[in-house]
């Protein structure tokens, strides 16, 4: 089973031409949008577009996320029925606006009837799926990563996503994946013109316990590699924490090494 990528691409559906284009960029991992960034008119094409690269990738080596349309539209229903029809399969399926247990569930039962081997992504992006990400993020065993979504859920509190401060839903949804044994993917970053904002973002996402963060523009993958990538200290002190704690208690530099640190050492790779 494939790690879920630190890095995420948003690319347009109803964009074929961009799609290696992302493949090229160091993104570890696409995705393709059938929802926000497509118009209502380019859906069903954009719907094509994907079910064509899905069936023949050429160098595009990244996982694959497909980001559907609500399963409430019927857009979301001929997304879905897409996905389980492809004879291959994205390695994740985002589902946006996530708000119940049931909505993964339901995702979770097509795509096992369907043979498919696609695990889900969840987009927390509203008030109430911010106050039920805990039982997202434990709805099934298909569930891969809960997804922040910075802008719908600004729209939702009534506020202006440049300015205002998600801190609450973030934490929320962190503990949310730490708490159902998967991991959070950070927000896209907005503005593409900020760089040394977009590194402070991803210092504090990172801070805060974030896996990883989405990207909608290829100048913004290298910022979040380096700052989403363990530090060679870090990997450092990791090993000579595993090495002075082979049953799971040491002594490290006059302190103390307990079952915490290690759990943290194993998790850096």
């Amino acid at each position: 089973m494939s790690a879920v990528p630190r890095s995420l691409l948003f690319t347009p559906g109803s964009r074929p031409d961009r799609f290696a284009k992302a493949g090229a960029t160091a993104t570890e991992g696409l995705i393709l949008d059938l929802e926000d960034a497509v118009a209502a008119a380019d859906k069903d094409s954009a719907r094509e577009h994907v079910a064509a690269f899905l069936s023949h990738r050429g160098a595009v080596r990244q996982q694959v996320t497909v980001r559907i349309n609500p399963l409430s539209s019927v857009a979301g229903l001929l997304d879905l029925a897409m996905i389980a029809r492809s004879a291959a399969a994205p390695e994740f399926v985002l589902l946006p606006k996530a708000e119940s247990a049931e909505q993964v569930r339901l995702l979770a039962q097509v795509l096992e009837g369907a043979g498919s081997q696609a695990r889900i992504g969840a987009l927390v992006e509203s008030a109430r799926g911010v106050a039920r990400a805990a039982e997202l993020a434990e709805a099934d065993a298909r569930l891969a990563f809960v997804m922040f979504g910075a802008a719908d859920y600004a729209a939702d509190l009534g506020q202006d996503v440049a300015i205002y401060r998600p801190d609450h839903a973030r934490a929320a949804i962190v503990n949310a994946a730490a708490a159902g044994g998967i991991v959070a993917i950070d927000s896209p970053f907005f503005a593409i013109d900020g760089p040394d904002a977009l590194v402070e973002d991803c210092t504090g996402g990172r801070a805060l316990g974030f896996h990883g963060k989405a990207a909608i523009h290829p100048s913004q993958i290298e910022a979040i590699n380096a700052s989403y990538t363990p530090r060679e200290e870090e990997r450092a002190r990791a090993r000579r924490i595993l090495d002075a704690a082979t049953d799971g208690v040491g002594v490290l530099d006059g302190e103390m090494v307990d079952i915490a640190m290690v759990r943290w050492a194993r998790r850096i790779d």
